[in-house]
Parts: structure tokens; C-alpha cells; sequence
């Protein structure tokens, strides 16, 4: 399985471990740890938490009736601990362990990774806290006190710099699609919370340069930071796992820069119909439809890999590829939904439906937190030297997860076109378009169940690894 000695360059095949492996490995475990039993715990919190704003939304009185678990809040601590708490820090990990591996670098500097991981969960429980208290924003993922922004900027830098520094100090000139998507990650989150920091909440701009800015961001954070970093984990699990090239590797270049070029611009495509310039709407229209480009490539760099030699089988076999290929599936029905609802037309039917929502997430969830599920069964083994304790769990795991994730997406994007089509109708009764939502507000008590389920089979058996861990050795089973 390893590269080519005489190739000129990389073929989208992760390269084989040397002799320091074990050495890099064991530099990395200590933070990456630290990192991943965070992410675990706030997934668990944030999971309680959907199951009760689901009952909140089907039931309005009677769940944790108090002026503390009003819907509002819970809504917006659950959201918040699911991006901040669970995908940052499970990506901090992850990232941190790809580019180690890729570039072979050594971390000597754990301390400071720590430090970072130990200010950011400290600044983002704190945030939540003062959410439950009523202290928020009214901006989505910005609801956290604004004092509580400088510091998890500089958190970030602390824990999700050493990438860009592995990817600098690369022994070789060669470099892996999977390093490019996590540095263009780590470079472009930083800046875009900063600016839209400043200018929605510390330095409010005038008029509607407030929601330009907020859906600029919220299209960085989703796509570019959480999109972008599970993408890297795509393009190195698939031919690591399978042990052949990528499909097209050639066409990853374009992908990356292409992706990065156009994801930023189709925020304004949230705002159809608001009272923004005409030509402001249009860019993001536009740039939606040209995100198709890199959606297409990394489709046939994903399924076309899974395509050759029994692929799909194979994954299916793999209990990490099983996980990586539902999110890469996932990725590029959600790219093609995203582009297609972007149309002003089709986007009138579903803008104040649950449709959104839907889309969400299948990029957060189907696609980012599948990924994150499969590259923990790859590298918690590695880290720990244990085997996972209970295949039981693992297969509870993945099937309430993904029934749910399937049930939930579908009802959501169902309910949401069926409600738009009949909203746009003036001969039916509102009462009608509520009863649907009714339906789909039950049936979310329903996933939300199964998400909990799927996320404590997950964590027992992460935790039940973690508490029998050996020191990391050079080999050993990872699936």
C-alpha cells in the first residue's frame, strides 16, 4: 500500500507508516484524547438536550416547565454544544491526527494544544450557561455572550494551528488533498467569526450588512470549517481503508480551490427575497450553482473509488468506511440540494419551512458527524492500543444513527417542500399547513430518541476503550 517511489507526486493514496510512527502517534495522544472525550460528552449533553426541545416543540407545556428550559434556549444551547461542543473539538482531534500522519510531524509542543482545548471547553460552557440564563444573541450560532467570541478565537489558534504548522514543516514537497482541506479550514474560520463578530455584534453594521454578514458566516462555519475538515477525512479513509488510489486524484486540485472559491459567496442565497440588493442575492444564486463543480468532482473521486473491484462491499465490511462512504454519499446530496433550492423559484417554495433545517443537517450530521464516527474507529485503536469492546454496540451504533439521520432529514425536507407548496396556496387553510408540522414535530421526539440511542452505544464504547488503554503501539488493529 504504499506510494510509489518513483512518482513525482501524490496519487490520492495515503502513504505507509515509517518507524516513527508510533513515535508521532504517541506525541498526539495525550491532546487528541483530551480533545475526542470532550466532543463525547458535549455530544451526550447536546443530545439530552434535542430530545427535550423536541418534546418542548410536540408538547408546549409540561417538559422541565421553567423559565430556564424555555424552548428558545434550549434550542440554541443544543445547537450551539452540537457545532462548538461536538464537531469542533471531535475536528480538532481529527484534523490534528491527519496532518501528523501526512506530514509526519511530530508534536513538542502538546501543552499548548491542551491549553487550548482546556480554554476552549471552559469558554464554551461558560457561553452556554449564560444562554440558559436569557444573556444571548438573537443571531444562530452566535447566541453566546459577545465577550465569549475574542476567546474561543484564540482558543481555536491554540488547538487548530499545529495543522497549517505539520502541513509548513512537511519533510517532503509532496502534499495530500486531505492536507489542503484542513489547512484551508484552519485558515479560514478565524477570520470570518472575527469579522462577523465585529460586525454584527461588537460594532453592529447598519441596514442589512448585519444579516449579509451573519449568513456569510454561517455558510463558512457549515461548509468551509465543518464541510472542508470532513472532506480531508474522506479523501484519506477511502484509499487508506481500501488500499487503492483515488478515482480522478488529478481533479482534488480543482475541487479544493474551486470549492474554496465559491462556498464563501452563497450565503446571500439564504437571503432570496429580503430586502438586500437585487445583484447581492444574485451572487450567492450564482455561486451556489458554480459549488456544483466541486461537487461533482469530489463525486467522482469518492464514488468512483467505491465503484472499482467490489468497493461498496468492501466498505460495507469496514466499519469505518461504512460511516465515511453514508457521509460522502451525503455530501453530494446535499451539494446538489443546495445548489438546486438556490433558484429563486424552487427557494420561494420552501424559505420559511423546515426545509432548511433539513439541509443543515445533512451537511452537519449525515455528512461531518458520519465522517467524525468513522475516523474514531479508525484512530482510537491506534491511540489506545485496545480493541473496541462490544461489536454490539458498534452495530447499535450505526443503525440508530442512521435510521434517524435518514428519518429526521427526510421528514424535515418532505414536511418543508409539502408546507412551502401549501403556504403558496391562499385556497388552503393555515390550519391544514399546521397539522403537517404537527406530524413532523411528533415524529422528531421519535429521532431525537434514536440519535441518543446511537450516541450512547458510541460513547460507552469509546469510554470503555479509552479506561482500558495501553500506550500506542506501531501496529495494531484500527477497525
Amino acid at each position: 500500500m504504499s506510494q510509489d517511489n518513483h512518482s513525482a507526486r501524490p496519487q490520492g493514496r495515503p502513504p505507509e507508516g515509517d518507524s516513527r510512527l508510533s513515535r508521532v502517534e504517541a506525541q498526539l495522544r495525550s491532546p487528541f484524547l483530551f480533545f475526542f472525550v470532550s466532543a463525547l460528552i458535549w455530544l451526550l449533553a447536546s443530545s439530552v438536550l434535542a430530545l427535550i426541545s423536541a418534546f418542548k416543540l410536540q408538547a408546549a407545556a409540561g417538559v422541565l416547565d421553567c423559565e430556564i428550559f424555555t424552548y428558545g434556549r434550549v434550542s440554541a444551547a443544543q445547537h450551539n454544544l452540537f457545532i462548538y461542543g461536538w464537531g469542533f473539538n471531535a475536528f480538532f482531534a481529527v484534523n490534528l491526527w491527519l496532518t501528523s500522519q501526512l506530514g509526519r510531524f511530530e508534536l513538542r509542543n502538546a501543552w499548548l494544544v491542551t491549553l487550548g482545548a482546556v480554554v476552549w471547553n471552559l469558554t464554551l460552557t461558560y457561553g452556554v450557561l449564560r444562554i440558559f440564563a436569557g444573556d444571548m444573541n438573537s443571531f444562530s450560532l452566535l447566541e453566546m455572550p459577545r465577550g465569549v467570541g475574542p476567546v474561543l478565537a484564540v482558543a481555536f489558534l491554540l488547538a487548530a494551528f499545529w495543522p497549517i504548522v505539520a502541513y509548513a514543516r512537511r519533510p517532503t514537497g509532496h502534499s495530500f488533498a486531505s492536507q489542503w482541506f484542513i489547512v484551508g479550514a484552519s485558515f479560514v474560520f478565524p477570520l470570518t467569526y472575527l469579522l462577523t463578530q465585529l460586525l454584527v455584534l461588537w460594532n453592529p453594521a447598519s441596514g442589512v450588512v448585519q444579516a449579509l454578514a451573519h449568513s456569510w458566516f454561517i455558510q463558512n462555519l457549515l461548509l468551509l470549517w465543518l464541510g472542508g475538515s470532513a472532506l480531508a477525512s474522506v479523501y484519506y479513509f477511502l484509499p487508506k481503508v481500501l488500499g487503492r488510489n483515488i478515482t480522478g486524484y488529478y481533479l482534488a486540485s480543482v475541487a479544493f480551490w474551486t470549492f474554496f472559491l465559491f462556498a464563501g459567496w452563497t450565503g446571500s442565497a439564504s437571503l432570496l427575497g429580503s430586502p438586500i440588493p437585487l445583484w447581492v442575492q444574485s451572487v450567492g444564486v450564482v455561486g451556489a450553482a458554480m459549488l456544483l463543480v466541486p461537487i461533482i468532482i469530489t463525486a467522482i473521486n469518492f464514488h468512483g473509488t467505491l465503484s472499482v473491484d467490489g468497493g461498496w462491499s468492501r466498505a460495507w465490511n469496514s466499519t469505518t468506511l461504512r460511516f465515511v462512504s453514508f457521509g460522502a454519499v451525503a455530501f453530494t446530496i446535499a451539494g446538489f440540494l443546495n445548489a438546486f433550492f438556490s433558484f429563486r423559484g424552487y427557494n420561494a417554495v420552501v424559505r420559511f419551512t423546515s426545509f432548511g433545517a433539513g439541509q443543515e443537517q445533512l451537511l452537519t450530521y449525515a455528512f461531518a458527524s458520519m465522517v467524525i464516527f468513522g475516523a474514531a474507529y479508525f484512530i482510537l485503536p491506534r491511540l489506545t492500543g485496545s480493541l473496541w469492546p462490544s461489536a454490539k454496540l458498534v452495530h447499535l451504533h450505526f443503525w440508530a444513527t442512521a435510521l434517524a439521520a435518514v428519518g429526521s432529514i427526510a421528514a424535515a425536507l418532505t414536511v418543508g417542500w409539502q408546507s412551502g407548496k401549501q403556504l403558496a396556496d391562499a385556497s388552503v387553510p393555515y390550519a391544514k399547513v399546521l397539522a403537517a408540522s404537527s406530524g413532523l414535530a411528533t415524529a422528531s421526539v421519535l429521532f431525537a430518541i434514536l440519535f441518543l440511542v446511537g450516541h450512547v452505544a458510541f460513547a460507552l464504547n469509546a469510554f470503555g476503550m479509552i479506561l482500558k488503554s495501553s500506550a500506542p503501539a506501531a501496529e495494531s488493529r484500527h477497525d
